[in-house]
């Protein structure tokens, strides 16, 4: 699958270095990769039964055993899903009201040659160096609601907290994302369009699982200020409801689709019961503005040199 990204739209003049998107359908879901895990569950399975059959009695019970949770797929799924260490607060975390920077991602992946907009395809090993990068400078990614908790009912954080976001819900995000951020004991934060995203229902209920947040980004991923209140409704406060409904989560926060907001939208966003919502202008997020979070969006073209430029200049 070629993940294509929201084309822009134009820049509305609120911030120099935001960039405009609207949306796009996405293409028809595949099935293959279920398909195929299938497959390798049943060949597991098989190759249990095989050493089992060549085992004295005790290797047999734990041949038994590992079949079963090959062939049930009992056994990722332990592993894809259990919760990192940064989904609930550490020993070491202390009160923090300060702001808190918020990445922004979109496809991580390479960029194809008919791409519209390549720079917002971030390489995976430019995404790997950017990870190592923030946790060798000690900071430790949590999720936006943890931020909200510290900022407003007294909760704490680790000692440089960033927040490590995802739009719009291409599947990278969970084939690539979930595990690289596993590998720091981080949560990420999915802001995820309640309809027409690559990622399948499986895909966001183990993000879930391993302790990510999930955040709405309306239906249609439409411009929220050329929208009539019915409109605007649907797409803030209805998506909200799909993904509640869907997942079983608050969904406390909002994603401004292509960052396009004014003050009818931030209205809209209070009446639907968000705590707070994430915009595209670049810099760090405040608590005196929470329908108003800065976010630095990082690019093809960013690298390591600059997210660093970015926190450092802030």
């Amino acid at each position: 699958m070629t993940d294509q990204p929201d084309t822009e739209w134009p820049d509305s003049g609120r911030a120099e270095r935001l960039i405009r998107r609207e949306a796009q359908r996405r293409r028809v879901r595949r099935r293959r990769l279920s398909a195929a895990a299938a497959l390798c569950a049943v060949a597991a399975a098989v190759a249990a039964l095989i050493a089992l059959s060549e085992g004295g009695s005790s290797s047999k019970n734990e041949a038994t055993a590992t079949a079963h949770k090959h062939a049930t797929g009992e056994q990722a799924g332990d592993v894809a899903t259990s919760p990192v260490r940064n989904a609930t607060p550490q020993s070491d975390w202390k009160p923090y009201t300060d702001p808190v920077p918020i990445l922004e991602y979109h496809v991580l992946g390479q960029a194809p040659a008919d791409a519209p907009y390549p720079e917002l395809y971030v390489t995976r090993p430019d995404f790997h160096r950017q990870m190592d990068w923030l946790d060798e400078h000690g900071y430790e990614a949590v999720t936006l609601e943890a931020v909200e908790d510290a900022w407003y009912q007294g909760g704490i954080l680790p000692a440089k907290p960033v927040v490590v976001s995802f739009d719009d819900g291409y599947r990278p995000q969970f084939t690539y994302a979930l595990p690289e951020l596993r590998r720091h004991g981080w949560p990420g934060v999915l802001n995820l369009k309640a309809e027409g995203s690559d990622l399948y229902t499986s895909n966001v209920e183990a993000m879930i699982d391993a302790g990510w947040e999930l955040a709405a980004h309306t239906i249609h991923h439409l411009d929220l200020t050329t929208l009539d209140p019915a409109q605007l409704k649907e797409e803030v406060a209805g998506s909200r409801a799909i993904l509640r409904r869907e997942y079983g989560v608050p969904v406390e926060n909002f994603c401004y689709p292509a960052g396009q907001f004014d003050d009818t939208v931030i209205a809209a966003v209070h009446a639907a019961g968000y705590t707070g919502a994430t915009t595209e202008i670049p810099g760090y997020a405040s608590s005196d503005a929470p329908y108003e979070l800065d976010r630095f969006e990082i690019l093809g073209s960013s690298g390591v040199s600059g997210l660093a430029e970015d926190l450092g200049s802030a």
